[in-house]
């Protein structure tokens, strides 16, 4: 199974997984005993060496005190809009080495800050050189919303002391985590500050996305309630503009819903983990000398249910915003409904119409049907006479012949010949013209027949 890391010291496949640079970072440090946050800005690897070699001397020395080291975010790498992912360090490899020896990073950081979705661990455990003990926490909030941030912290209890790394941090992240630990206080000294930083991050970071997408549904509700609905499918640029808005809206919707709940799922586990840290500093004997007073590790535990209080608010308002994604999804819905509703209602507006229309055409059909058989009778009627009168008037008969001559002409077998001559040519014409025309449909039928017969397993 893939079990957490050891802790032991970082490997050089572990360094590999950070992209190093130079870039700016924020280290701060809060002394129990001080009001003020010491704040540094580094930025090169001769700032870096030229700290530690300040700080060295003290860092192990130095009791209930805060290190926090917070990474700049490094600019988009292939598009010309976005982020970085946070491995991408603001400081040489050679650096970050040290900076894992000297702040107590665990190496199960290398598998959350990859892992991409929302994350939290707890990773109690002895240091096998100084055999102290160490409280060791990693977190990570999910990629699929901009700002997104990684933690790893470590808390000693022997010394009070907290070293935290802050993984990409924009500017606004930056000044938002200082002026947190400089109203720390009391908090300073509990292991999960950073942590409960970190959830407050997150939980700021999720709000402002359903704020955002909330207003922006709002706006376009008004949009589409006050302004007219342009149905014609021939300039429907508009309106296909205004569904795939909708969409977007809705599928948006859907993914911070899914977001929410893994963040949820996530602050569930943490709450657990409160609870686990409380036993754990309880359970400290002389031998682990904790170097909280009595009186502070009181306070500490009122903290802890503090935070566990702040934590279940948390919870209840991620519900608040999964109803408020929920009713965008279904107010979307049903405007996308409306909208079909009206369509099928002008659809069905222009099949009655077109029926009326083709009422009025049989109508007319009927009545030019009738005037038809009218023609028909006549010519029934006028045919006959008319054949009638053309045999009398031919020049075949002599109706007035005298005596010895014949009253039909001789020639009467050539009137014979031609008219059945013609009639047979008119009827073969007909047979000739009709039977091509049942060949060439016959011939379509068959080619789409084979056709439908290659397209299916029959």
């Amino acid at each position: 199974m893939d079990l957490p890391h050891e802790p032991r010291e970082w490997s050089e496949s572990d360094l590999k997984l950070f992209r190093s640079g130079e870039r700016k970072a924020v280290v701060l440090r809060r002394l129990s005993t001080d009001e003020g946050t010491f704040r540094e800005e580094l930025s090169t690897k001769e700032d870096w060496d030229n700290w530690f070699s300040r700080t060295l001397p003290v860092i192990d020395l130095c009791k209930l005190t805060l290190w926090s080291s917070m990474c700049s975010r490094a600019g988009a790498i292939f598009e010309e809009e976005g982020q970085a992912p946070a491995n991408y360090l603001p400081m040489p490899k050679p650096t970050w080495s040290r900076i894992t020896r000297e702040f107590h990073v665990h190496r199960e950081i290398t598998r959350t800050i990859l892992r991409d979705v929302a994350c939290f661990s707890y990773l109690p455990h002895h240091d096998p050189d100084s055999h102290q003990l160490k409280l060791g926490f990693t977190a990570r909030m999910a990629t699929t919303l901009p700002d997104d941030l990684a933690l790893s912290s470590t808390y000693i209890p022997s010394t009070g002391s907290t070293f935290a790394v802050v993984y990409g941090c924009t500017e606004r992240q930056m000044s938002d985590i200082e002026a947190r630990i400089r109203r720390s206080n009391e908090q300073l000294n509990h292991p999960l500050l950073m942590s409960g930083i970190f959830v407050e991050l997150e939980r700021k970071r999720l709000v402002l996305s359903v704020d955002q997408l909330v207003d922006e549904f709002t706006l376009k509700s008004d949009e589409l309630e006050s302004e007219p609905w342009n149905m014609d499918p021939k300039a429907d640029e508009d309106g296909q503009k205004t569904q795939k808005d909708y969409l977007n809206v809705c599928l948006r919707s859907r993914s911070l819903i899914d977001h929410i709940q893994a963040s949820k799922r996530q602050l569930s586990k943490f709450l657990d983990e409160i609870d686990e840290v409380a036993e754990e500093l309880q359970s400290l004997g002389p031998e682990a000398n904790w170097a909280e007073s009595p009186a502070t590790q009181t306070k500490l535990g009122k903290i802890g249910r503090d935070m566990r209080k702040r934590v279940e608010d948390i919870i209840r308002e991620y519900d608040d915003k999964i109803d408020e994604c929920n009713k965008v999804v279904y107010n979307t819905s049903l405007a996308v409904q409306t909208v079909w509703n009206h369509k099928m209602r002008q659809d069905s507006f222009t099949t009655t119409e077109i029926s009326k229309a083709n009422r009025a055409m049989a109508f007319d059909t009927r009545h030019e049907s009738a005037q038809m058989r009218t023609i028909a009778i006549l010519t029934m009627i006028y045919l006959p006479l008319s054949s009638v009168a053309a045999i009398f008037s031919m020049d075949m008969f002599n109706w007035e012949a005298s005596a010895g001559e014949s009253i039909v002409s001789k020639h009467i077998w050539l009137f014979a010949v031609l008219t059945v001559g013609l009639t047979f040519l008119t009827l073969v014409a007909w047979r000739v013209g009709t039977q091509r025309s049942k060949d060439v449909t016959k011939k379509a039928d068959k080619y789409f027949a084979e056709l439908q017969r290659q397209g299916t397993f029959v």
